[in-house]
């Protein structure tokens, strides 16, 4: 320890760990913040299978509101391979629409060979950017935006600026403690914070307004889901923690298929964390599978639109089943999750 405050008292060997760090923070800085790797334009087919879908949702409520035949068929083609195993997937309440008849109407215009007209392509559309796919071909490509060097030549300056001062205080001060002449550093009167406590109102809805309210959402692929939020008071006290997690996968291969979650709820006034785990149909039907997941908290099936409780000590949580939606594979039907939305609302008791 002696050597190292030798060594930092040294105006060269400050200035070579100043350096150092400088460095360590401009990469940091440079490569995570100012000119962070960024992916825009990507194609229909490049996206996941969920935003796929979302895709095709779109393309059916567009055509059936503007009827354009062309801007149709290029978001079609877009799709790829997989448009026509993808459309069979599309049921109302993936789309938000309100009946089955613009979907029944597009798959019917989509599967006859004379319901739309041949479309001429040519060079130009075949060499197309993936901006065609979304209707705006007509739109002038933008150009190739290039990186700039001033930030980098700002923060190697700003180094060295700083460099260069820590050494000139570090030569001033050793002169000093060799009989030059000291220099006391000025003194600077910190104020008091007051302590007086800003008391927070709460707003009245039928009921006090939560604790702490939150919306999480699983999409297939998410192989690493896992979202925890903290509760605290209204005066910023912690009270506890809440969150929802995979709670079993089945199959195998990439990405997992989970068919079932757990949301959990730890009291800090409580001893034990309270834990559901929220079952698919299939999961609810396998009786060793429902046996396993027992052991991790109270199994519930879960439905779309459903809302359940769970307590402790001092909190009640509440959580609402905003969206959910069942993927489609060679495994049993409703067996694992596409997409599930929650909202947890958490109140004292």
């Amino acid at each position: 320890m002696d050597k190292i405050k030798d060594f930092l008292k040294n105006p060269i060997g400050f200035g070579i760990v100043g350096l150092i760090v400088g460095m360590v923070i401009g990469l940091v800085a440079l490569g995570w913040g100012l000119l962070p790797v960024k992916w825009v334009d990507a194609a229909p087919t490049d996206l996941q299978i969920d935003y796929q879908r979302d895709y095709l949702c779109m393309t059916i409520d567009s055509y059936i509101r503007n009827q354009d035949y062309q801007l149709m068929q290029l978001r079609w083609d877009g799709i790829g391979e997989n448009a026509d195993e993808l459309l069979n997937t599309i049921t109302p309440a993936v789309c938000r629409f309100t009946s089955a008849a613009e979907i029944d109407a597009f798959k019917e215009i989509v599967g006859s060979q004379v319901g739309i007209p041949e479309i001429e392509v040519e060079e130009s559309v075949e060499e197309e950017t993936e901006l065609g796919y979304l209707g705006l071909e007509d739109e002038p490509i933008p150009e190739v935006k290039t990186i700039s060097i001033l930030p980098l030549a700002i923060l190697i300056l700003l180094t060295l600026v700083a460099g260069g001062i820590l050494i000139f205080l570090m030569i001033r001060r050793n002169k000093g403690e060799s009989g030059g002449r000291k220099i006391k550093a000025p003194k600077f009167v910190i104020p008091k914070n007051d302590d007086e406590k800003v008391k927070q109102k709460k707003e009245k809805s039928g009921k006090d307004s939560p604790l702490a309210q939150f919306m999480t959402t699983y999409r297939q692929g998410d192989d690493l889901y896992d979202d925890s939020f903290s509760i605290d008071s209204v005066n910023g006290e912690f009270l506890g923690e809440c969150g929802v997690g995979i709670a079993e996968t089945i199959g195998v291969g990439d990405p997992k298929k989970v068919t079932a979650l757990e949301v959990w709820l730890f009291d800090k006034n409580d001893i034990q964390t309270v834990t559901k785990v929220l079952m698919s149909e299939h999961a609810n039907n396998d009786s060793a599978l429902r046996q396993r997941l027992l052991s991790k908290g109270e199994p519930i099936l879960i439905e779309p639109g459903m809302r359940f409780l769970m307590e402790t000590e001092s909190l009640q949580l509440e959580a609402n089943v905003i969206d959910m939606v069942y993927a489609r594979g060679p495994l049993p039907e409703n067996s694992y999750f596409s997409r599930l939305t929650l909202e947890v609302s958490v109140w004292p008791k």
